[in-house]
């Protein structure tokens, strides 16, 4: 059963979504290629979450009607996935997993009609205050992008205060997120969840296990979160996330018909 209630700050709560293996073994059967994941000898709970997500997203897209393709545009006949422990840039610091960055890359690409949508897994933002030189990089589970009505700004490097100044890509009304956390905001999590108040996509979704406690409920709230997905199991859990996948696909069809525009 369904349980939806209003918390603080319009924000909703669904019971039952995706933590486990037997939820992973029932979405790689509604998702329309092999999926192979490189887990670790016991994976935890919070890395079943991520993964789960990305295919109960793909699986929502796959019912209103995409096909998958990978990042060089080729049919996509397979996904593997590794969920790994999300950072910034690589050792190198050559390659950043940063949403509209130039080395950035989804893990698929989905056409639906005529929006072809970039689904980006365990990646990251760029935002920049207005008023200061700090840099945030939030990340999320799920990031849903469409190439359609990209636009590009010249911002500061990432990490750098000088005069390095790169092209960042970015389209903040066809930005979708998602981000399932197992435990409380807490820690490095926390200090996420601080950035998104930059972040001025108006599509956002939190997963969790257990259900937040006021003062993170307040956090999410202030930071634009105000749909709450609570759960144990995949369950009633799947309708919320295959309406919300829906409404945005819908939402951003709608701009294309008008151009692009709100």
């Amino acid at each position: 059963m369904l349980v939806r209630r209003r918390f603080p700050g319009s924000q909703h709560e669904a019971r039952q979504i995706v933590w486990n293996r037997p939820d992973f073994d029932t979405l790689k059967r509604h998702v329309p290629f092999p999926v192979f994941v490189d887990w670790e000898a016991r994976p935890s709970a919070l890395k079943y979450g991520h993964v789960n997500s990305l295919l109960a997203v793909i699986r929502a897209l796959h019912d209103q009607g995409g096909t998958f393709f990978d990042a060089s545009g080729q049919s996509l006949n397979s996904l593997k996935i590794t969920p790994v422990r999300r950072k910034l840039t690589d050792q190198y610091k050559k390659i950043f997993s940063i949403v509209g960055h130039e080395t950035a890359r989804p893990i698929l690409i989905a056409m639906v009609g005529k929006l072809q949508v970039d689904v980006y897994f365990n990646q990251h933002f760029f935002v920049q205050t207005e008023t200061t030189y700090r840099q945030y990089f939030p990340s999320a589970s799920v990031i849903l992008r469409p190439r359609n009505f990209l636009g590009w700004d010249l911002v500061p490097s990432p990490g750098s205060w000088g005069s390095d100044i790169i092209s960042m890509t970015y389209d903040w009304l066809g930005t979708f997120v998602l981000e399932a956390t197992e435990s409380g905001l807490t820690g490095q999590v926390r200090r996420n969840f601080r950035g998104y108040k930059f972040v001025p996509a108006r599509d956002k979704l939190f997963l969790s296990r257990r259900r937040p406690p006021l003062t993170d409920r307040r956090l999410l709230s202030n930071n634009g979160f105000q749909n709450v997905i609570i759960s144990d199991h995949m369950g009633s859990c799947w309708p919320v996330l295959s309406r919300e996948v829906t409404r945005y696909i819908e939402e951003q069809s709608g701009r294309s018909a008008e151009g692009g525009t709100s």
